[in-house]
């Protein structure tokens, strides 16, 4: 009697086969959720607004998967039965290798032709985008060229060596010239990616250019700010220290220091008052939790009850008054960091005063800048996708990036064939909530003039002083009355 496979092989297969099945559901329910943009609001149970066409599609392929692990489990048993082979699960496994190999290679050739345009980047808008985008191109190069080869090896020997009882698997240990073959190979091709790489990073980063303009950009959730340089060509100072609600990027300008310690002090006056009647609230605080628990309104508002009990068990400890003691010294300590740092005249320079922040990126064709990073709050990612060009944004520290801008805005919407087309600057660091909507817009001008018409329109930092205009003498015309009486 020849052998037969296993039932609990068969078995296995229905349940891999039956998994296989319920995934290809789910992903086809998935792409039906994720077919619009925007994430419809839950609705009531209500089969009318069903898509009973997928369902009774996903239904059918479920009966189609069903019925072939029957059709093998039956094999199973006539084979038991007749002492034949009837079904080699093995052969349709090769065969349906073929298959897969033909269609994933068909697949291969249909993204390439028809997407193939979103792939191969070819329009950097940036003076050293090409040579990145060359980069890449070697990169998809080598690992395409071994995706094509290893996967046709993977169903090569698939197919080639499928099990059959009329023949042995050979069986080797070790393979010494293969293994330097696919140990040399790669350490070659990663060594030339890796150096290359290395290479353009350093021209990118390390090329000094005295012409290039400074331009600050600040991250903060969920937006981003620009600052430039006015008509002395400095950026102004700054510091993590000076910033407040008035004065966002933290600029070294006087009158906010000032409004930051005057702001700083009526704080530290709020908290002593509270410490001075902690004792008081503590009373109040205590009459009002028993008067809760007295009634029954401690189940009824649940979270209120808990939440002034927390406050009085903090109370009653001397918690509350610690934790203000303690808010009093960071306050006072900030008080001594604005002071030290507005002791400091290549600080408070006044370099800030004409500097401009705005809310819109303006550059220059073929000008070098100098993009300079900072945070606010958290880590942030400055990502210029049509530029070539990201860069972390540290709170604490700052980041810079050089680059010349090649193509301007218009040019680019010509490229493109879309007249509504931006540039825009990107978080590609997930930051909060409102991440996905932290960017900024780039114009891209083609003149000096456009961009120093643009910048004369953005407000200073400090508004320079309105000189009084000298009053008009009013005439006074009995004056020459006289004269023509006279005449």
């Amino acid at each position: 009697m020849m052998p037969t496979l296993p039932k609990k092989s068969f078995n296995l297969l229905n349940k891999k086969l039956l998994s296989l099945s319920m995934a290809c559901i789910a992903t086809v329910i998935s792409f039906a959720q994720a077919a619009s943009d925007v994430i419809p609001p839950p609705q009531e149970f209500d089969p009318s607004r069903w898509n009973w066409m997928n369902i009774l599609i996903c239904t059918l392929i479920l009966l189609i998967v069903l019925v072939i692990a029957r059709a093998f489990d039956i094999g199973g048993l006539a084979e038991k039965i007749t002492g034949k082979k009837i079904v080699n699960p093995h052969k349709i496994n090769a065969i349906v290798g073929i298959v897969f190999l033909i269609l994933s290679f068909i697949g291969v050739w249909y993204e390439i032709k028809y997407h193939g345009k979103y792939l191969l980047l070819s329009d950097a808008a940036s003076e050293h985008g090409a040579e990145l985008d060359s980069m890449f191109m070697w990169t998809f190069g080598f690992t395409f060229v071994v995706f094509i080869f290893t996967e046709f090896l993977l169903f090569y020997f698939m197919i080639r060596y499928y099990y059959r009882e009329d023949r042995k698997a050979d069986y080797f240990f070790h393979n010494n010239k293969l293994e330097i073959v696919w140990t040399i190979v790669p350490a070659i091709v990663l060594t030339f990616l890796v150096l290359r790489g290395f290479n353009v990073w350093t021209k990118i980063t390390q090329t000094p250019n005295d012409k290039a303009e400074e331009v600050e950009i600040f991250g903060y959730q969920f937006g981003w700010k620009a600052r430039y340089a006015g008509e002395d060509k400095q950026l102004g100072e700054n510091s993590f220290v000076m910033i407040s609600g008035t004065n966002p990027l933290g600029l070294a300008v006087e009158d906010e220091a000032d409004k930051l310690n005057a702001s700083l002090q009526t704080e530290i006056d709020e908290i002593k008052v509270k410490i001075a009647s902690a004792n008081d609230s503590t009373i109040i605080w205590r009459a009002a939790l028993n008067k809760m628990e007295s009634t029954g309104l401690n189940n009824t508002y649940e979270s209120e009850y808990d939440a002034l009990r927390e406050k009085v068990l903090d109370a009653e400890s001397g918690s509350y008054v610690r934790l203000m003691e303690k808010e009093i010294k960071r306050k006072e300590t900030n008080i001594k960091r604005v002071d030290a740092f507005k002791s400091k005249p290549e600080i408070f320079n006044k370099a800030a005063y004409d500097d401009r922040v705005t809310t819109e990126i303006v550059l220059i064709k073929n000008k070098p800048y100098m993009f300079r990073f900072r945070a606010r709050d958290v880590i942030h990612s400055a990502y210029m996708p049509e530029f070539r060009a990201q860069m972390n944004c540290v709170p604490g520290m700052s980041t810079v990036f050089p680059f010349t801008p090649i193509k301007t805005t218009t040019e680019a919407r010509k490229a493109k064939g879309n007249d509504k087309f931006d540039y825009y600057l990107y978080c590609n660091k997930i930051c909060g909530a409102a991440h996905y909507n932290m960017k900024i817009k780039i114009t891209v001008v083609g003149s000096e003039a456009e961009y120093k018409t643009w910048l004369a329109s953005q407000a200073k930092v400090v508004a320079p002083p309105v000189e009084a205009t000298p009053a008009t003498p009013v005439s006074d015309s009995t004056a020459v009355i006289p004269a023509i009486a006279v005449n």
